[in-house]
Order: structure tokens, then C-alpha cells, then sequence
């Protein structure tokens, strides 16, 4: 890769970063103001103004901008943070002049019309109230006012409802002209193109934007915690949502990577302690995770638990036991070695596309203003030791430190004393571990009269540095575009080989029949948990050798269950090839399904099934399914119901397994930078040993949908989910690109729905078309999420657009935007090789031609106007369901 770092006349600096590997280019604008940088009553000024530069500039007209942009095949969104706003455009390289205009246009010169900030107000009272439907966000804005009283990361960065309201036009062009300037931003641009040329691309679209004078900010300090702090909240759901943080340093500390190397020591992957100790040897909680936060200014370290009933304590316990553990004792080296291999890894990942590379540029430049930073960080951890990750545990978890959050339906009067006594369970656990130490000190001092060491005792204080691999990231070139190879083995297993050597990593899938269609009513839920339970130990490997072993090499292998197919997954680097396929290979084989993990896992997913009751959107899309296909396995709860979880027994777990484990309905996809030969004498391990003679190719009659269905829940929240829809097509309809162009007309930011429903009516923020095929049919429709009296109007809304399509034909110019859209979102989607994977390896199962899929164009060009009007026709003169899920209208 190829960077060019300067600065124009104007002061603004860009970023350019060749690289050939994929024929898109991202551009990016980095905007050095967040909501942290905002006064009082500002409060939310900067969210607001992400979404209004997209509503009209001197040169684009309300929907213009996206719509220029997906008529040219490329994508494009912003997202504001507390430290930056940034704004990006992904396309195609032959349209990069459109990426750098719109983005210049946004950034330089919006008109923030009135009318326009007025109608945009509603779309951003419509986010902030499905921020406060969402039990997660909800419980991490609780914890960010927790931990910061003073320092502004204790706003929520969307704001508040009263000031979106009331912020006039002048205002929100006297903040934009104050932070938006010249000398506050940087350009980054990365993917396929030339550097001299791009330069002076850049100069025109950006050389003349006007220097305003930067309004500077000094952010308010936090002061020093000097003791426990916390924050409950009481809101009916059913999980409950624990939070405890500690006060870290910001992004350019020293300790940064000792303190990531903690993170993973604690609670990042499966054989991380808390994860083990909370989740696998008894699922106290269905998740738990440690993760360091390091922003601009002060962060915090923080472990993150989702539990259900009255385990509090108990999270708690277990939490302050391995932290005072960690305190005492340097973790092993294996730990260590885990945790290098896994952020080190992150690397090859982060650049298989163009907004991976401009992404990690533009954090460098914005955090350290050094494109060298992320070697010299990858240079600093690979020297961290266990006795630094003991130090950095020491230094900054404290109880003075911390910070508590609680969200969950308790009354806060009950839950409040409860986290008031969190100080006196750190000190108890303390105290406790003290006493056990004398005592042990004294055991061990009567032992040791007239003993020896042992040799094991010996060795354990001698334990060596394991050799951890040096994971470097060389210079990407262009990789020839290879033909996928196709090899049948004796069995009929069907493998596909796709080279790509850009990256030193490979995905993979390895593809049977079944899924859903292989479950009755009364075991719905048996693909999801047999595909939980397949990877969790072998005749040879306990749960936790394979976990460790999987984590220590970075290798993501996990199986995999949906509704027409199930399977397994392998992702790793080309270094580890030899360790992933034999874990993957004894895994597949060797499984010991064991009844406690079985039984485990059972407690968690009816967690799931509960938790399930707190998110409206799904509870919608289940109603929706459960009317469109009424008792066909498309319906299914993937996993499973109260009343079907204790059918699914270990033995109708081992029935599925030998319906599945079928050499002639495995289908194997490899893409990347692969070994061959070690694949294929992989596979002759499992075909020898595979004894299965099921099949996964059950057939389901679908009942007719013969009447119109509406169908309300009620649920207390700020807004109501709706879904109108229709059945669809097959997966191998040859109508279904057809399918695909429509939904590319309503879709996006530029599309129908987008603009008549969000832009112009401000019915809501979320609103799109929904598509799915399977085997038998699929469904077809849109949803939105929106308060609840304006749902009626966005069922009338929806039925108008949909009647439109098969009223009018679509023009040219939609046709050949949706056609370019398409097109362009094939492209950008295929950078990453699991995509890439995934396709080749559905398309085969399911009997489609995955060279027509890769060079999906020509297909794209065949359609025309009448086609989408004849298949409108087809679909949505059929009758339709109406699912809605939250209040009665007001």
C-alpha cells in the first residue's frame, strides 16, 4: 500500500492510500468535533447536523445526494461519536469523482433550509425514542452518566428531544461554521486509483472551501473519583444489565496495551476466566464481557454482564474474585500469547476492504496524527508481559475507581442499597482471600519440614515464555482474479477452491441440507442448539483445550444452523492452517455431545426465549412469519420455545447429527490464501469417517395465504413496529434479480420508502424494504419503526408505494440507479472473503450458478420496466399480512 500524507492551502490535511485489490475506493471525511465538544444547551448539535448536511447543499436538492451516489453503485452514511463526526462514501473506482463531489458538498457547502431542519427534527426525535426502546443502549448511556459527572461523555451524543426541537436554523449554521472548517478536518481516500491524479481531484473539490475561524473547546475535566459511584435504573424487560467500570486513561497512554492484553484475559473470547467461570462451567449469565475504552480524552475498563434473576451477587462476586486474582498473580503466558495472537490478527481482517483501510488511517491520524501508530502500538504489545498485565490490574482497578450501572425490572429502591454494597463485597473478598493466604502460608510452612520441592513444583515456578508468532502485515498487491477449481471426491463430497492471496487468510464453509426443515413443531429449536453444543469438545479435547487452542491460534470455527441448511464455518490465518483443519476435522468427527453442556446450554437459550420479550422489532418479525407461513418450518423460532426445550434431548441431538453427516450433501467452499493439499487430505479424514445416511432434503407443503391478515401485540414502548408484506419467490426463481431491482428502487437512501416515508414525511428513522427466498417461497414488504399515531399513515404509505409498482412502470432513470446500486453493492460487498465464501457456497447448494452470481451485471441488465411491473403484479395483488407490535395509537 501506498500513502500520501499533505496538507492544502486551506489547511485541511489528506490522506491518500493506494491499494489495488479491489476495484472501490472510500472516501472519508474526519470532522474533529464530536458531542463532547458541544456547551450547554448544545447538547446533541452535532448528531443533528450529520443528518442535515445530507438535506440539501448548494449543488444536490433534498435526496439528491444519496441518490446520485447509489444511482452511481456506491453506499454512504456518517455516524457522530464523542471525540468525531465522520462522513464516508464506498464505490466503485470508475465513479470516485462522484464520492469526492457529494462529500465535498456536504462538508463545504449545505444550506440548511428551514423547512428542511424542521422535517429532519421529527426523523431525530423518532432515533432518540428508538434509543430508549433499546434495552442495550439504554443500559450504556446509564453507565457513561455513571462514571462522568462533569466531562461531557456523560451525554448521551444523540442529545435530548427539547433541544432538537429548539435549535433555529442561525444557531446550527453558527455551530457548523465553527467546527466545520478547513483546519478541523482531514480527507482520507483509500482503494484503486492513481495518487497524482487523485491529488488534483482533491484539490478541485476541496481547495476551495471557505477558512473559518475554528471555535476552540475546552472540554470540561472529570474530577478525580475518589470513591464508588453508580446509577440504577428500573425498565420492564427481562434481562438484567450490570455494568462495572473503572476509570482508564485515554488512547495515548502507555498502558494501552497491557490493558487490551487484560481485557482478553478477562472476558474476551471463551476461555477468557469470566467468560468461562460465569458462562461454561454454569451459565450464571448469558454473556459477559471486559473491554477497554480508551477515547481521546479519560476511558474506562469495564466488564459488562447480561444475566436473569436474582445473580447479582453472584456476577459480582466471581468478578471481583478474578480481578483481585489477577492482582495477586502475573497471568500465564499462554494468556498472553492468546491475547497478542488475537489483536494482532484484527489486522489482516481490518484491511480486506477500502473502509477497513481508510477507517484504521483515519483513526490514526485523528488519535495520534501518525500513520506509524498502529506498528508502534503492535511493537508495544508484543513486548507486554504477564508482570505488565499485573501491573496495569494493580494500577487501575480500584474500588475508588469504579463506577456501577444497573438496568433491569427492579424497583430502584431495592436496587439502589444493593449496589450500595458493592464496596463492602470488594472488601470482604479481600479480607477473604488475605485469610486464605495465611492459612496456606502457614500449611505450606508445616509441609515444608524435612520436604523437598517436587519436580512438578519446580518446574511450575519455572515456566517458560511460550514462542509466540511475529504477525505482520505486509504490503497488499493485486491478486489475479482465479476461476474457482472444482474437485468431487470419491463420496460425492463437492469441493470448491477459490485462490485469492492478498491476505494471508482464508474463510471457509462447509455446507449440508437441513436446518429447520429437519424439526417437527414439538422440536422446533434442535438445529440452533445441536449447532451450539457441536464444538464443545471431543474424545481427545476437553471444551477448554478446544477453545484455548482455537483462541490462541485465532481461528474462528463454529457451526452453524439456519432454515434450509447447516454446517460449519472456519476462518483463520494461512500460518495456522495445519492447527485449524485438525480442531475442525475432530470436531466435526469426534463431538462428545456431553449431557451437562447440552443441559447448559439449554438454561441459556431459555434466557434468550425470555429475553426475546424486550426487543419489538423481533417480536414483530416473528408475528409477521408465524402469519405469512403459518406451520411451514419458516415460521420456527430458530431457537426453539418454552414449551419445545425439553424435547430437545442429547438423543434426538445424535439423530440430527447422523441426518446431517451425509458425504453426498456436503458441499465445501475454501477462499483464500489456502493449501490445497492439506484440504484435501482434510476431507478424506471426514469422508472415511463419516457413517451418516440421512438426508437433509426433507420437503414442506406450504399452505395457500388466502385472506388479508393483520395481526397487533401491545407492548409499552416509545415506538411501534409495523411489517407489511407478501409472499415472495424461491431461491431459484429466475425472477428473483427482477425481485432484487425492486427492492433496490425502495431501498437505500435515494429509494421510494427513504424518501417518501422518512424525507418527506418524517414518519420515522428506520424504515426499509424486507426480502427473504427459501426453498418453497419467501416474503416481500417493508417495515418501519415509528410513534405509535403515525402508524396508520405508514400502512397507507407503504400500500401507495407498493400499488404504485404495479400501476406505473418504473423510469429509466430508477431502472438504471437501481441497476447501478446493485451492481455496485455486489462489488463492495465481495471484498471480504467470507462473502465471497458464502456465495459460491449457498449458490451451489441450492442449485444456482455462482458464476452468473459473480458476474451478476449482465443478469442486472436484462431488466427492463415491464418485468418490474409484471412481477409486482404477480406479488402484491396477492393478499398481505400487517404485523405490529407496541402501543394503541394515542
Amino acid at each position: 500500500m501506498k500513502q500520501t500524507k499533505y496538507q492544502l492551502k486551506n489547511k485541511m490535511k489528506v490522506l491518500l492510500i493506494e491499494s489495488k485489490k479491489s476495484p472501490v475506493v472510500s472516501v472519508q471525511m474526519w470532522v474533529k468535533t464530536g458531542s463532547a465538544d458541544e456547551k450547554k444547551s448544545e447538547e446533541g448539535i452535532s448528531h443533528f447536523i450529520e443528518h442535515l448536511v445530507f438535506k440539501g447543499t448548494d449543488k444536490f436538492k433534498v435526496g439528491e445526494i444519496a441518490n446520485t451516489v447509489e444511482a452511481s453503485g456506491g453506499e454512504l452514511n456518517a455516524y457522530t461519536s464523542f471525540d468525531q463526526t465522520v462522513f464516508y462514501v464506498t464505490i466503485s473506482k470508475t465513479f470516485s469523482d462522484v464520492a469526492l463531489d457529494v462529500v465535498s458538498q456536504m462538508m463545504g457547502y449545505p444550506t440548511f433550509d428551514p423547512a428542511e431542519i424542521d422535517s429532519e427534527r421529527e426523523v431525530v426525535c423518532e432515533e432518540i425514542k428508538m434509543g430508549q426502546d433499546s434495552p442495550g443502549r439504554r443500559s450504556s448511556q446509564l453507565l457513561f452518566s455513571s462514571a462522568f459527572k462533569k466531562h461531557a461523555y456523560g451525554i448521551p451524543v444523540i442529545g435530548y428531544e427539547k433541544n432538537v426541537r429548539g435549535w433555529s436554523a442561525k444557531k446550527i449554521k453558527q455551530f457548523y461554521q465553527s467546527r466545520y472548517v478547513p483546519s478541523n478536518m482531514f480527507l482520507v481516500v483509500s482503494g484503486d486509483f492513481e495518487t497524482p491524479e487523485m491529488k488534483k481531484k482533491v484539490l478541485e473539490y476541496f481547495g476551495g472551501f471557505k477558512p473559518y475561524k475554528l471555535r476552540k473547546v475546552t472540554r470540561a475535566k472529570e474530577p478525580v473519583q475518589k470513591k464508588f459511584q453508580y446509577k440504577v435504573q428500573q425498565y420492564k424487560i427481562q434481562d438484567r444489565h450490570l455494568h462495572l467500570a473503572f476509570k482508564a486513561p485515554n488512547v495515548r497512554h502507555k498502558d494501552i496495551p497491557a490493558l487490551d492484553v487484560l481485557a482478553m484475559v478477562l472476558g474476551q473470547g471463551d476461555s477468557s476466566v469470566l467468560v468461562k467461570k460465569l458462562r461454561l462451567e454454569k451459565p450464571v449469565v448469558s454473556s459477559i464481557s471486559a473491554f477497554s475504552y480508551n477515547p481521546q480524552d479519560q476511558g474506562l475498563f469495564a466488564v459488562s454482564a447480561h444475566y436473569q434473576g436474582n445473580k447479582m451477587d453472584e456476577v459480582v462476586k466471581e468478578v471481583f474474585q478474578q480481578i483481585h486474582h489477577l492482582q495477586e498473580n502475573e497471568p500465564d503466558w499462554n494468556e498472553i500469547k492468546r491475547a497478542r495472537v488475537a489483536i494482532s490478527s484484527e489486522q489482516f481482517y481490518s484491511v480486506e476492504t477500502v473502509d477497513g483501510l481508510a477507517n484504521k488511517a483515519g483513526s490514526q491520524e485523528f488519535y495520534f496524527g501518525d500513520q506509524n501508530a498502529q506498528k508502534k502500538y503492535l511493537k508495544a504489545l508484543s513486548k507486554v508481559t504477564p508482570k505488565d498485565v499485573q501491573a496495569v490490574a494493580k494500577k487501575y482497578l480500584k474500588i475508588e475507581t469504579l463506577s456501577a450501572a444497573f438496568l433491569g425490572d427492579i424497583d430502584e429502591k431495592q436496587s439502589g442499597p444493593h449496589l450500595a454494597k458493592i464496596p463492602a463485597m470488594w472488601k470482604a473478598e479481600l479480607e477473604a482471600r488475605k485469610a486464605a493466604k495465611a492459612a496456606a502460608k502457614k500449611e505450606a510452612a508445616l509441609a515444608a519440614k524435612g520436604a523437598k520441592k517436587s519436580k512438578a513444583q519446580k518446574s511450575a515456578k519455572k515456566a517458560k515464555k511460550p514462542q509466540i508468532p511475529n504477525l505482520v502485515l505486509k504490503n497488499t498487491t493485486t491478486s489475479a482474479q482465479k476461476k474457482v477449481e472444482t474437485v468431487t471426491l470419491d463420496s460425492g463430497i463437492k469441493v470448491l477452491f477459490k485462490e485469492s492471496k492478498d491476505t494471508p487468510t482464508v474463510s471457509a464453509k462447509l455446507v449440508y441440507r437441513g436446518g429447520a426443515r429437519l424439526e417437527e413443531p414439538n422440536t422446533m429449536g434442535l438445529s440452533e442448539l445441536t449447532s451450539r453444543v457441536w464444538v464443545s469438545g471431543t474424545e481427545t479435547r476437553s471444551e477448554q483445550q478446544v477453545l484455548q487452542e482455537l483462541e490462541e491460534s485465532a481461528i474462528g470455527f463454529s457451526a452453524f444452523s439456519g432454515k434450509n441448511t447447516n454446517g460449519f464455518s472456519l476462518d483463520y490465518l494461512s500460518a495456522f492452517e495445519d492447527k485449524a483443519l485438525e480442531i475442525a476435522v475432530d470436531s466435526i468427527l469426534n463431538s462428545t455431545f456431553d449431557e451437562q453442556i447440552i443441559q447448559r446450554e439449554k438454561e441459556v437459550i431459555e434466557q434468550i426465549i425470555r429475553s426475546r420479550e424486550d426487543h419489538p422489532s423481533s417480536l414483530c418479525v416473528r408475528q409477521f412469519l408465524k402469519e405469512i407461513f403459518g406451520d411451514h418450518p419458516l415460521s420456527y423460532e430458530a431457537v426453539g420455545t418454552a414449551l419445545t426445550l425439553p424435547n430437545l434431548t442429547r438423543e434426538r441431538i445424535l439423530q440430527l447429527k447422523d441426518n446431517t453427516l451425509n458425504n453426498r450433501d456436503l458441499t465445501v467452499v475454501v477462499v483464500g490464501d489456502y493449501n490445497k493439499k492439506q484440504w484435501l487430505s482434510a476431507l478424506k479424514k471426514i469422508e472415511k469417517n463419516i457413517q451418516g445416511h440421512g438426508s437433509g432434503k426433507r420437503e414442506h407443503k406450504m399452505a395457500a395465504l388466502t385472506e388479508n391478515k393483520k395481526r397487533f401485540l401491545e407492548k409499552d414502548k416509545e415506538q411501534s413496529h409495523v411489517i407489511v408484506g407478501w409472499r415472495g419467490l424461491t431461491l431459484t426463481d429466475p425472477d428473483r434479480y427482477t425481485l432484487q431491482a425492486i427492492e433496490a428502487v425502495l431501498a437505500g437512501q435515494g429509494g421510494r420508502l427513504f424518501f417518501e416515508l422518512r424525507d418527506k414525511n418524517s414518519l420515522a428513522y428506520s424504515v426499509s424494504p424486507l426480502k427473504m427466498e427459501s426453498l418453497e417461497t419467501g416474503y416481500f414488504g417493508g417495515y418501519i419503526a415509528c410513534s405509535p399515531e403515525k402508524v396508520d399513515k405508514s400502512i397507507e404509505m407503504f400500500h401507495a408505494e407498493f400499488n404504485k409498482l404495479r400501476k406505473e412502470k418504473v423510469s429509466e432513470d430508477e431502472i438504471s440507479r437501481a441497476k447501478k446500486y446493485l451492481i455496485g453493492q455486489h462489488d463492495i460487498g465481495l471484498q471480504k472473503k467470507s462473502a465471497l465464501c458464502n456465495l459460491i457456497a449457498f449458490d451451489e447448494v441450492y442449485g444456482n450458478d455462482y458464476e452468473q452470481s459473480l458476474n451478476i451485471a449482465e443478469e442486472y441488465n436484462k431488466i427492463t420496466a415491464d418485468k418490474i411491473l409484471e412481477l409486482s403484479e404477480r406479488l402484491f395483488s396477492q393478499p398481505h399480512v400487517v404485523s405490529i407490535v407496541g402501543k394503541e395509537k394515542m
